[in-house]
């Protein structure tokens, strides 16, 4: 017996076939391009730029920030520029908010991005903004797409433009509702303004108060020097200060000393070297120095050293001085271990060297030891160099009154 299928079942078969060999088949087309390596095409935007404010609500003339940040492709294949010159926060316009100040910080690169911000800082000072919801200017970017082709070509797109979207802010007031102005008023009251010409008057007076102690003191200045010019001294008589005295004396010594590296010691050259040591011994322990009138011919000699005019506008003087090594050894142990070490030394040297100077040239001895002698030399040398260091003119003419060596003594 032979069974046979109705023709309706017949084609419920046939539509389950085409079902399961068919749709195997159309996933495999689709997947056919991903297997072949085709890349997917994937749109990307070439510029999106976005707001970002400090504040949702801000207060009548209160600043807040507002940043514009952007994004740009640039890539081997593309780059996009957009049109910067018009986001400057002296050329952008922000109406009704007042551009207060503005940055623009450095660009930054993430990808195939390329980020750039300005930075605004802004205020609103209007009535008629309080209690609603002032929106930012509408803002439009203009931009190019410039791609690149092979060889090194580059291709440049047309100019478009990207309008960002809208923010807005809510004013609020700082005043009550009832003010007829959003502005301050001054707060100065009498009391403020009276302190305020107090301090004034107060200002004025100790102006005027070192005005007239300046013009006393150039007063004063003025008439030291005008009785320093016009004290009478006798004719012929030379008055030099100790800076002068003391070059006189580290001079004199420097010529014996060059002298005696030539020549040797002699009975001169031992009383040169004394009267210039003896002079640079009062100068350092405040003594008077002897000054008179000269010949021009007049040498050195007889205890004393002789001052030559500077280029004949001065007349030459005899300089000579009594000072002694016991002299120097009592002012030095009157200052005692609270003077300056360096004067100590200075006097030290000095009086080694009067006593060395001395022994030898009013001595019963006729031997001279020359290392002795070219010691002491050295030592008064080296004191006179330092005393001609400390001695400027600005010293001598305000201590003259306490300086012995600038008074004048006359010697006959």
């Amino acid at each position: 017996m032979v069974s046979t299928c109705p023709p309706r079942d017949i084609r419920r078969v046939m539509r389950l076939i085409v079902l399961a060999v068919g749709l195997p088949v159309m996933a495999w087309a689709q997947l056919v391009p991903a297997t072949l390596g085709e890349p997917p095409v994937v749109e990307v935007d070439p510029i999106r730029c976005w707001w970002r404010t400090s504040t949702g609500a801000v207060r009548t003339g209160a600043r807040f920030s507002l940043d514009l940040t952007c994004a740009v492709l640039e890539n081997d294949a593309v780059r996009v520029v957009p049109d910067e010159s018009r986001l400057g926060g002296n050329v952008i316009q922000m109406a009704p908010f007042e551009v207060v100040d503005s940055a623009h910080p450095s660009d930054l690169y993430s990808g195939q991005r390329r980020f750039f911000q300005y930075h605004y800082s802004l205020r609103i000072i209007s009535p008629d903004a309080i209690g609603k919801d002032v929106r930012i200017p509408d803002l439009a970017i203009q931009y190019r797409v410039n791609s690149r082709l092979a060889g090194n070509a580059a291709l440049q797109g047309r100019d478009l433009l990207y309008l960002l979207p809208p923010q807005s802010i809510r004013v609020l007031s700082m005043v009550p509702a009832d003010a007829a102005d959003v502005r301050d008023a001054s707060g100065a009251p009498f009391s403020g303004v009276e302190s305020l010409a107090f301090r004034a008057r107060a200002l004025e007076i100790f102006a005027l108060t070192l005005v007239a102690l300046g013009s006393l003191m150039v007063l004063l200045t003025l008439v030291r020097l005008a009785r320093g010019t016009r004290r009478a001294r006798p004719v012929g008589e030379r008055v030099m200060r100790g800076r002068r005295l003391v070059r006189l004396a580290a001079d004199e010594l420097s010529a014996v000393q060059r002298e005696t590296e030539r020549l040797g010691w002699d009975a001169v050259r031992i009383e040169r070297a004394l009267a210039a040591t003896r002079v640079a011994a009062a100068i350092a322990i405040g003594r008077r120095v002897s000054q008179s009138a000269a010949d021009s011919n007049a040498e050195p000699g007889e205890g004393r050293l002789v001052a030559h005019g500077a280029r004949g506008r001065r007349r030459t003087s005899w300089v000579s001085s009594s000072v002694t090594a016991e002299d120097v050894a009592r002012e030095n142990a009157r200052s005692g271990s609270s003077g300056d070490p360096a004067t100590r030394q200075t006097l030290e040297h000095l009086q080694g060297a009067l006593a060395t100077f001395g022994r030898v040239q009013y001595g019963q001895d006729p031997v001279v030891d020359r290392r002795d002698l070219d010691a002491a030399l050295a030592d008064a040398s080296e004191a006179a160099r330092r005393l001609r260091a400390q001695h400027t003119w600005l010293k001598d003419y305000f201590l003259r009154s306490s300086a012995g060596a600038t008074e004048p003594q006359s010697q006959t």
